[in-house]
């Protein structure tokens, strides 16, 4: 396999399908992933600048997805299990890794390896865009809420905020923005 077949299999995240609606059909985790770099980029230029290696954060959140070339979207919903998920991304993170470019593989499952950990301010700040990106998107697609509460949102994401109270006024006025739309308990 050349370099080049190596580097096509990043193309691949373009043809996974996430839960998430864009127009008539499904987002992708690279649309996903631009939209999430332009919060970051907001968040960082606003508030975060003296604070986070803005690099860093920009490669957690261009890495962050692409585990799913191999294991499919694994998404938050009120109707799916996640339990097995770690482990499914675990596998999937070193069997991609073996077919991308060498000299990006390394890097590859070190920025998986910190994502995921959440032990850096850095990781912590790039789960807490990565969340709110899926809340900002879906703010556009009432029917993908079919079946959330307000209260399975706030447990499994608000903790992601606490850290970063700039980005945690956004979470709120998104929960605000579906409360008052009807967004929950459809």
């Amino acid at each position: 396999m050349t370099e080049l077949d190596k580097l096509r299999i990043f193309y691949k995240l373009k043809n996974v399908d996430r839960i998430n609606s864009v127009k008539n059909r499904k987002e992708n985790p690279a649309e996903h992933t631009w939209s999430a770099l332009m919060l970051a980029d907001y968040f960082i230029s606003n508030f975060y600048e003296d604070k986070l290696d803005r690099l860093k954060v920009y490669e957690l959140l261009m890495y962050h997805d692409i585990v799913e070339i191999e294991s499919g979207d694994t998404p938050l919903s009120p109707n799916r299990d996640k339990s097995h998920q770690k482990v499914l991304e675990e596998k999937s993170a070193l069997i991609l890794s073996k077919k991308i470019p060498n000299a990006l593989s390394k890097k590859y499952l070190e920025l998986f390896n910190e994502f995921e950990s959440g032990l850096t301010n850095e990781s912590k700040f790039a789960k807490a865009i990565e969340q709110l990106d899926a809340e900002v998107h879906e703010m556009d697609y009432k029917e993908d809420w079919k079946g959330w509460t307000e209260e399975f949102l706030r447990k499994h994401k608000q903790k992601y905020f606490k850290e970063f109270p700039e980005v945690e006024v956004f979470f709120e006025e998104s929960v605000e923005y579906c409360r008052n739309n009807g967004f929950f308990n459809q």
